[in-house]
């Protein structure tokens, strides 16, 4: 008799719309000092202030570039899926902050996998999430399109797939217990790459059985998708968590200035997002924007300016880029505008600012 499979629920985590929180957990898993950190954020065109900022919205493409960078600083002696099985037991629900809450105080697994869902800009995630029934199985399954790094390897690529399948799949596990105030091992595991030369490090410590080279990333459970209350639902709780999301997830604090929110946008992009795109994000027209801003005695091509004088002046600290790669990275395909705007905004030109603050630390 043929197995039906029932898709409980589908979700792309990888939005591009994210805050600097989820990075800053990998930090701190990873043990990356605060100097490497600042390098890492300033390379991939942030400012330093978004270390101190949990609520710093940066892009999708922000965040692969520093996760490769993470990956790199691994080396070839760690693997990223065996670091992460490692130290499983260091992620947990609450790092999802009020999301994590509100997923933990849900009636039920479906409820919580639901608000999981609603907000994925605030789950910091790299892939797709299908979850199907399978018999008494539930499957959560994992895939990632492959991401498009400027001059970057194709090896590095997979390296970065496989982390990002491995931190979106122990993490998902590591919810799941959470959610169930169990330590409930999963049936089985696999990963769609080859097992890693330091697997045996920790294979045995795994509850379960992992197996690698198979089609897909996947993470079963026996049952869990039924209407058996969790433990710690709490209806109040829950949707005061949920009301706390809505927020976050809109970016709209009433307590930041449009001018602070404008500026947040324009770094979370490298090219910085236009005019009307800015507006977009903050669910108003351009009309509207140049107004407030106006009352707020700045412009978008004041803060404009300012993003990319410090971005440009961040990238001219890194020897290994030229004038006219720092340029491309600004959003420049022509050397002689970049090195014109970055004049205009500083008063010299990019070599002689080099030449200038080379010995700067």
């Amino acid at each position: 008799m043929a197995t039906q499979d029932t898709v409980i629920a589908s979700g792309n985590l990888a939005t591009s719309r994210r805050t600097v929180t989820g990075l800053l957990g990998q930090l701190m898993l990873l043990d990356v000092g605060d100097r490497e950190a600042l390098e890492l954020f300033i390379g991939a065109g942030l400012p330093a202030r978004a270390l101190a900022e949990p609520d710093f919205p940066i892009s999708l493409e922000q965040e692969l570039t520093i996760c490769m960078a993470l990956v790199r600083m691994l080396g070839s002696d760690r693997s990223a899926v065996r670091v992460f099985f490692q130290r499983r037991h260091n992620i947990g629900i609450e790092n999802l902050g009020v999301l994590g809450m509100a997923m933990r105080h849900a009636a039920t697994a479906v409820a919580a996998l639901e608000v999981c869902l609603k907000f994925p800009q605030l789950t910091w995630g790299h892939s797709r999430m299908v979850v199907k029934r399978e018999s008494d199985d539930a499957l959560y399954i994992f895939s990632m399109q492959r991401p498009q790094i400027r001059d970057a390897p194709a090896a590095d690529i997979d390296a970065l797939v496989q982390y990002c399948l491995a931190l979106d799949l122990v993490s998902s596990l590591r919810n799941i217990q959470d959610i169930a105030s169990v330590e409930e091992a999963p049936r089985y595991i696999t990963f769609p790459f080859s097992q890693p030369a330091d697997w045996h490090l920790v294979q045995d410590s795994l509850p379960c059985d992992v197996m690698f080279s198979r089609a897909e990333a996947c993470l079963a459970f026996s049952g869990g998708f039924d209407n058996t209350p969790l433990p710690r639902a709490n209806p109040l709780v829950y949707r005061s968590y949920v009301a706390i999301a809505e927020k976050l997830s809109l970016m709209l604090a009433e307590d930041i200035s449009l001018t602070e929110r404008v500026t947040r946008w324009l770094w979370a992009y490298t090219p910085p997002l236009k005019r009307g795109e800015v507006a977009s994000q903050l669910a108003m027209s351009e009309r509207s924007l140049t107004r407030q801003l106006g009352r707020e005695g700045t412009s978008y091509a004041a803060l404009l300016a300012g993003v990319q004088a410090e971005r440009a002046r961040n990238y001219l600290r890194n020897p290994g880029l030229t004038v006219s790669e720092v340029g491309y990275r600004l959003g420049y395909t022509e050397p002689a505008t970049f090195t014109r705007a970055f004049t205009r905004w500083t008063g010299s030109s990019p070599l002689q600012w080099r030449r200038h603050h080379a010995s700067d630390g």
